[in-house]
């Protein structure tokens, strides 16, 4: 599913909330793809859900996602992120849920 039709009443987020999160992803041109997924994809989320998030490109490292994590975390939303890269994730089930349920940000 792509950003313009991601309800953010469904993932639990305010509209300036999305946005940081979108601006951190779109900051970064190595940044192919990227998905929301987990409990707030599936709207099953809690007030004190974190917010996964994948991300894919051939060239994206592990110092890429600590950086765009550290904005993320010096930014003003109330939530834990968690970032993945998705070329690193080893789990099958894992991936099957991104492609199956993940809300495409990028």
């Amino acid at each position: 599913m792509l950003s313009s039709s991601i309800s953010l009443t469904k993932i639990g987020l305010k509209p300036h909330q999305y946005a940081l999160i979108r601006e951190a992803v779109l900051q970064d041109s190595r940044v192919e793809r990227a998905w929301i997924f987990g409990s707030r994809a599936l709207g099953t989320f809690k007030d004190s859900s974190d917010i996964d998030i994948a991300l894919e490109g051939e060239a994206l490292t592990l110092d890429d996602m600590a950086r765009m994590l550290e904005r993320l975390e010096y930014s003003t939303l109330p939530f834990r992120v968690d970032l993945q890269l998705k070329h690193r994730i080893m789990s099958p089930e894992l991936l099957a849920h991104i492609e199956q349920y993940g809300l495409q940000i990028k």
